[in-house]
């Protein structure tokens, strides 16, 4: 994707709906759900930085 708006939009949808099912689900997911959550809640938040980190570039 060229356009840093689009990846910001996406990358904090995503980071959002991943934190909520983190930090509040009822139930407690299996081990590998977990740590496939937590890496791309990760992914996400970086992919997020880069794309505000290139909208304040310009």
């Amino acid at each position: 994707m060229n356009d840093p708006r689009i990846s910001a939009i996406i990358c904090a949808a995503v980071a959002a709906w991943l934190g909520y099912t983190i930090f509040f689900s009822t139930e407690a997911p299996s081990t590998f759900l977990v740590v496939l959550q937590w890496t791309f809640f990760t992914v996400a938040l970086a992919g997020l930085g880069v794309a505000l980190a290139r909208l304040m570039r310009g």
